[in-house]
């Protein structure tokens, strides 16, 4: 009844009794369209502040038009007619799928509606409180103070207070019908103390037909060519406020869902809204929305069918029949304290708290103040503008705040080759060789997205790279997406690259993959050598690794010589001959399979030429990764003479010409019996080599934190 008051208030006091009827017929047809077809389970529709503002507004821009036919039941004809487009826009809304857009509007928009029509209906109601006549704007306290009636301000605030206290007092009573009652009572008994002091009531109400009794006006008004007078306003107006309705409906559905651990359909949210306002704009109702508080309500109570939703539909029916008399001595200013309340309710608890916070002076008080502002140019712009330039102004807001907040750099560090080496195991002569090395290779290790707003970072931080680097290696493992800029600017970087004599490696960047797929597309000539491209970090630093060792010759060294590597330091010459004697020479092509998984336990390895690739296969869809890669100077498969167990990965020959040499765990077993002191030696000499490894490892994790 109150929102039905708002919603016809630019038309004048004439129109109260109808802005009432309005509201409950619209309650009527709208929850007799959700039983029939429900928008939701139990869904209760009804009249909605927002979408009452809405309309309000539509009526107040059309009484200002200087139109030739500018009568009041002319204008509200065009306002229905208005609504039915609404309603259709709804229905379109719902069969393109528009609904499930609802959550990509960000919250501090959201947030600015609630606030912005709770601030509207606050402004809209201080007019009845004060005791003004209905329909007469709010500036006229200013032109004649005497216009205001402090009894019917008494009856506001007592209604107020009732709904405030009427919970402590008892919980039989619901505290808006606790509110009302009182507020009721007080009006009459200061009428009739002092007759005329307390404002109007609401007025005899209209008589209802039960017929669609503004269809033929609203049709005759289409056909007309008047109608072409009115497009631009009806047609935006319709936009407006089937968008409104729309984001209102689904949100109250998304708040009944955490109340009734349910899951709405959002296309029929919006097919049973637009149906309903078609069918009620016929009938002369005003803007039906889905409700969240009514059908939380009617949960509590127990109503799980629709019989509940159609229920409702009939009770308001009686309601509107029988009770007609009794609605029409209604106090003004006593509904007006009803929809100050619900107004209250409105303010978006979220920005609330974030109020407090800012108050508190915790942490991050500039994030607070910028979405607490984005929050307030919403509302008031809604109230100063309307609210498709107020939805448009925070959507615009929002999305530059994110973009700022993306812009940052995407460099997370800049690492050298010396803090995150490779897992291929070297010989301590070639770690020794790669530790001055090994400076001249440079990891960028990238995070979040590369687009417009952060690529020139990227492209500066590869500029700032020291002039004695060789090999910088962009890491994409934390990058979440690359957009057309983004891919552009590496093309740049590449180029630049090149110009500097500076060679660019990606890792984390595979051709068969949907971001290498995505550069491909995109790529230039300066990106078109794809073995510059690798599928993780280790395998681009063992690459750039092994170009520094061949640029230093070391990786051009022939065949070792097995008496000479580290598993026989400290050996003397006779124990030496005895280890050599028991050593088998294996001669393999590259990816030939030294031993699989599972496979016996049986004997220890040294690569005296190539290396060897240790690889784990995760699951029958998975690609086989790398755990390690030993080169040649190295011994492999150490555990199988120390455990006996089968073996836990692949093992596959690297390199054209690969030389190993075996010791198979008998053997080794017949010398360290007969001859202990040399097993002492190797067992030491094993230990020495797995505690490097294991301070490799070590380091390895450290630069990954």
């Amino acid at each position: 009844m109150t929102l039905g008051l708002v919603a016809l208030a630019p038309l004048g006091p004439a129109y109260a009794a109808i802005g009432v009827s309005g509201a409950l017929v619209a309650s009527v047809v709208g929850n007799l369209v959700a039983a029939a077809l429900p928008a939701a389970r139990c869904q209760i529709m009804g009249p909605r502040a927002s979408a009452t503002v809405v309309f309000a507004g539509l009526l107040a821009a059309l009484v200002a038009q200087p139109a030739p036919a500018g009568e009041a039941p002319h204008l509200l004809t065009i306002a229905f007619a208005t609504l039915m487009l609404s309603g259709i826009f709804l229905v379109l809304f719902a069969l393109a799928g528009l609904g499930r857009a609802i959550k990509f509007v960000p919250y501090p928009v959201v947030a600015g509606f609630m606030n912005g029509i709770a601030l509207t209906i606050v402004l809209s109601q201080l007019g009845p409180a004060l005791g003004l006549e209905v329909g007469r704007p709010l500036a006229a306290v200013l032109e004649d103070p005497g216009a205001v009636k402090p009894a019917a301000v008494l009856v506001t605030l007592a209604v107020l207070a009732a709904i405030v206290l009427a919970p402590r007092l008892t919980s039989r009573v619901p505290p808006l019908l606790a509110g009302l009652l009182a507020g009721v009572a007080l009006h009459h008994l200061l009428d009739a103390l002092a007759p005329g002091a307390v404002g109007p009531v609401v007025g005899s109400l209209p008589a209802v037909t039960l017929v669609p009794a503004e269809l033929g006006p609203i049709l005759a008004f289409a056909a007309s060519g008047e109608a072409g007078a009115w497009l631009g306003i009806v047609l935006s107006s319709a936009l407006l406020l089937a968008t409104v309705m729309a984001l209102d409906g689904l949100l109250a559905s998304v708040a009944a869902d955490t109340v009734t651990r349910g899951h709405h359909d959002s296309r029929r949210v919006l097919l049973g809204q637009g149906l309903a306002n078609v069918l009620g704009a016929a009938f002369g109702a005003v803007p039906a929305v889905a409700n969240a508080h009514t059908r939380i309500g009617n949960y509590h109570a127990g109503g799980r069918t629709r019989l509940s939703t159609l229920f409702h539909a009939l009770f308001m029916l009686a309601a509107l029949l029988g009770l007609a008399p009794l609605l029409a001595e209604l106090p003004v200013a006593a509904l007006a304290g009803l929809v100050l309340y619900v107004a209250f309710t409105l303010l978006d608890k979220w920005t609330r708290d974030l109020a407090r916070r800012l108050r508190a002076r915790g942490g991050h008080r500039a994030d607070i103040a910028v979405n607490l502002a984005i929050v307030a140019a919403v509302a008031l712009t809604l109230v100063l503008v309307n609210m498709m330039a107020a939805f448009a102004l925070g959507v615009a807001a929002a999305v530059t705040l994110l973009l700022v907040r993306l812009s940052g750099s995407p460099v997370r560090r800049v690492l050298d080759g010396t803090v995150r080496r490779s897992l291929k195991v070297r010989t301590a002569e070639a770690r020794m060789l790669l530790e001055p090395l090994a400076r001249q290779i440079r990891i960028l290790e990238l995070e979040g997205e590369i687009f417009f707003g952060t690529a020139e970072h990227l492209k500066s931080a590869v500029e700032k790279l020291p002039a004695t680097t060789r090999y910088a290696i962009l890491d994409f493992r934390r990058v979440h997406e690359i957009d057309a800029s983004g891919a552009r600017m590496i093309d740049l970087i590449a180029e630049l690259a090149a110009q500097r004599g500076l060679v660019l490696l990606l890792s984390h960047i595979r051709t068969d993959e949907p971001r290498g797929e995505y550069l491909r597309a995109l790529g230039s000539p300066a990106l078109a050598d794809r073995s510059h491209w690798f599928p993780d970090l280790d395998r681009a630093l063992e690459w750039a690794e092994d170009r520094l060792l061949e640029r230093s010759r070391f990786e051009d060294a022939p065949e070792l010589d097995p008496g000479e590597m580290s598993l026989l330091q400290g050996l003397d010459d006779a124990e030496r001959r005895l280890v050599l004697a028991a050593l088998e020479r294996h001669e393999l092509a590259h990816g030939d399979p030294v031993f699989l998984e599972n496979d016996p336990g049986d004997r220890l390895y040294l690569i005296a030429r190539g290396a060897v690739s240790i690889k784990v296969q995760l699951d029958e869809q998975t690609r086989a990764r790398r755990l390690a890669t030993f080169s040649a100077g190295v011994f492999f498969g150490e555990m199988a003479i120390v455990e006996g167990t089968v073996r836990s990965a692949d093992a596959f020959a690297k390199g054209e010409h690969v030389v190993l040499y075996s010791l198979h765990a008998d053997r080794f077993a017949e010398l360290t019996e007969r001859h202990p002191a040399l097993a002492l030696k190797i067992y030491r000499n094993l230990s020495r080599e797995l505690a490097s490894r294991l301070r490799s490892t070590s380091a390895a994790l450290r630069a990954l934190e």
